[in-house]
């Protein structure tokens, strides 16, 4: 059981608290990276930059002793149809020409992301990895691209293996988009992403149920007990939560009511269809509202940002909700 190491605030106290957290109120870390890839220094194998090397070793020293590591890395951008951008040191530097307007499969930038996978795991030593996130999402966006991904995909997974044989790798898939009978030719969709996961060694699940406008216990069970009807592969939530306070977002003509009793109600389901159905982990995106970090996003994706923003055990005020209860309670039952 455990929490991304998502802060509440862009201060150090935050970030230490959250790591805190974490150590007391889980046995797995999640480092989620997934604000770009330093792709030349990956395809040259040179030091990764200065910005990019202080986060991570940041982030590597925070781990607290005996708490497992899921480590989640990604070639695909914010927006699940393309490439992620160059991470560099503050302005987002230039794709490197060998790799600009190449399709995934392209050897060099194959290569480039097989190295980038390579040098992070030597670096965090994860217990889990997955080396792509939602990567569903880019056949519902980028459709003509996935043959290519697929292909990116198996060589890099298959490098990762020979190099690292005990290491357990998948991609993880978002729920919804499995679940959602708006999802144009579904049945080819699901038999898409099945072929896709069988390639993996556990599967690797986004789940977030407002996507789906789901608010019921009844309704959360449903949608969890079609994951091992999916695929006979291990299952593992790589991220979910659940708002406890109304989601409004104008501009998107959002309007979910939902309050602190139906986020309990979820993560008590989320927790027992775990136990049910044997699941490798269960990941929980926010250990606390993060009302503070938001404020500082930029306008162009502050909507996108409120989604996650009070999905917390822990509100924005630092005090616990009913769902955090429920939290505890299972994991001193895992531990027994």
């Amino acid at each position: 059981m455990g929490f991304t190491s998502w802060p509440y605030a862009a201060t150090a106290e935050a970030v230490q608290g959250t790591y805190a957290f974490i150590g007391t109120n889980a046995d797995l870390l999640v480092e989620h990276l997934d604000d770009g890839v330093p792709w030349a220094e990956s395809l040259r194998n040179t030091p990764f930059p200065k910005a990019f090397q202080e986060k991570i070793e940041g982030r590597r020293k925070n781990r607290s002793p005996g708490t497992k590591l899921l480590l989640s890395l990604t070639p695909l951008n914010l927006g699940r149809n393309g490439l992620a951008e160059c991470a560099g040191n503050g302005q987002r530097p230039p794709l490197p020409a060998e790799l600009k307007g190449k399709p995934f499969n392209d050897p060099e930038l194959v290569r480039a992301y097989a190295n980038y996978c390579r040098r992070m795991v030597e670096f965090f030593q994860p217990d889990f990895l997955v080396t792509g996130i939602e990567s569903n999402e880019l056949l519902n966006n980028q459709p003509k691209a996935w043959n290519a991904y697929r292909e990116l995909s198996r060589q890099v997974q298959g490098e990762l293996r020979e190099r690292f044989p005990r290491l357990p790798l998948s991609e993880s898939v978002t729920l919804h988009k499995l679940l959602d009978r708006q999802n144009r030719g579904l049945a080819e969709y699901r038999k898409k992403i099945q072929e896709f996961v069988e390639s993996h060694d556990f599967f690797a699940v986004s789940f977030y149920p407002f996507f789906l406008g789901l608010h019921q216990e009844e309704e959360f069970a449903e949608a969890l007990d079609f994951l091992p009807t999916f695929t006979g592969k291990p299952i593992a939530i790589t991220e979910t939560g659940h708002p406890a306070e109304p989601l409004k977002i104008r501009a998107w003509n959002l309007d979910f009511p939902t309050d602190p009793k139906e986020q309990a109600a979820f993560v008590k389901v989320l927790l027992s269809r775990a136990q049910a159905h044997h699941y490798l982990f269960v990941t929980y995106w926010a250990a606390r509202d993060f009302d503070e970090l938001w404020k500082t996003f930029p306008d162009a994706v502050k909507d996108l940002g409120a989604l996650w923003r009070d999905t917390g055990l822990i509100d924005e005020a630092g005090q616990p909700r009913p769902a955090s209860a429920t939290w505890k309670s299972w994991l001193a039952r895992s531990r027994q």
